[in-house]
C-alpha cells in the first residue's frame, strides 16, 4: 500500500497510462467492498467513502483507485482476466492495522449475495 501511494500514484508515466473507469459494475463492486470494510473498521461512523480516483488501464485489463473515509486511507485493484480484485484499508494514525478484502465482479448477481464466505467464515 505504501508503494502505491509513495511511488505509483506520483509517477507521471503510470498515471498517463490510465483512463477514467467507465465500468459501472466494477465501480459498484468497489463501493460495496468499501462499505463492508467501513463496517469492520469504523462501525460507529456513517461517513461514506470518497473515491479519489478510479482509473482503467485497458492494455492490462486493470482497474485501480484510491479512496478515503473518516481517518482511513485505502487502495483498490481489479484484474478483469482473473475477475478478482483487492482492497486494502489502513488507519492514518500511525497504527499498523490494515484490512484486506478480496472480491470478484459478476455480471448478474443478487445484491444480497455480493460477498462470498470462505471456510474460515470470513466474507470477501
Amino acid at each position: 500500500m505504501d508503494y502505491f501511494f509513495d511511488v505509483l500514484s506520483v509517477d507521471p508515466a503510470f498515471l498517463a497510462k490510465g483512463k477514467k473507469l467507465k465500468d459501472k459494475q466494477i465501480e459498484s463492486r468497489f463501493h460495496g467492498v468499501l462499505e463492508v470494510l467501513r463496517q469492520r473498521m469504523a462501525p460507529d461512523t456513517e461517513i461514506k467513502p470518497r473515491m479519489m480516483t478510479i482509473a482503467w488501464l485497458k492494455q492490462y485489463g486493470f482497474a485501480h483507485g484510491g479512496f478515503t473515509f473518516a481517518n482511513l486511507l485505502g487502495v483498490t485493484f481489479y484484474f478483469r482476466d482473473l475477475d478478482m480484485g483487492l482492497c486494502a484499508l489502513a488507519v492514518m494514525d500511525g497504527s499498523s492495522m490494515t484490512l484486506f478484502s478480496r472480491f470478484s465482479v459478476y455480471d448478474q448477481v443478487d445484491p444480497s449475495k455480493n460477498f462470498q464466505v470462505d471456510r474460515s467464515g470470513r466474507r470477501h
